[in-house]
């Protein structure tokens, strides 16, 4: 299947978040982004595509995706080269970076030092405030998929960044583990 069947701009362009996007989006985030704010880039935000097509990036509250991870619309399908609930957990993780950047945290200046970051994290006698901004994101994202998906899909991609041995646990417990530390999360409390 080529990438042109997974979107309907041309590298380079730009759209507005989907309704189905929003909709997805409200799940986690509520009315705590301004949605209408946010651009989708099928693009690299740096000059010269020197962006890796690997990576999705979110520096200023706007999405820049590489033409291998875009899509016309991730509420409905996947990438070239991921599947819908992959294509999902990189969007979600990224709008974790645009509410980030809408509630004052200097992303571009964090995403400065990302080639370091730690996107690990353990769920356990955390609040949310105290993980670093790619671990929020992480948290976010994987979340998102335990609640959508089920656990199993959630220990198939989400469970990488997860550092604590979660075999003995049940689905309960791990979705309690994940609302404890996102109490306050997105209204920042």
């Amino acid at each position: 299947m080529s990438s042109a069947e997974y979107y309907d701009i041309n590298e380079g362009e730009v759209r507005h978040l989907t309704r189905g996007e929003i909709d997805i989006c409200k799940t986690i985030y509520g009315e705590y982004i301004d949605y209408y704010k946010v651009w989708v880039h099928d693009e690299s935000y740096f000059l010269f595509g020197l962006q890796s097509p690997r990576y999705a990036m979110s520096p200023n509250g706007e999405i820049y995706f590489r033409y291998e991870h875009y899509s016309a619309d991730y509420s409905i399908t996947g990438s070239a080269f991921d599947t819908l609930i992959a294509a999902q957990h990189t969007f979600i993780h990224e709008m974790c970076h645009v509410w980030q950047y809408q509630h004052g945290m200097s992303v571009r200046l964090n995403g400065l030092l990302s080639w370091a970051a730690n996107y690990h994290y353990d769920l356990f006698g955390q609040i949310f405030s105290n993980y670093s901004m790619e671990q929020q994101a992480s948290i976010v994202a994987d979340y998102y998929i335990l609640i959508t998906y089920g656990l199993h899909q959630w220990s198939e991609l989400a469970a990488n960044n997860y550092r604590f041995r979660y075999d003995n646990l049940k689905f309960e417990e791990i979705v309690q583990s994940y609302e404890s530390v996102l109490s306050h999360f997105p209204a920042g409390d």
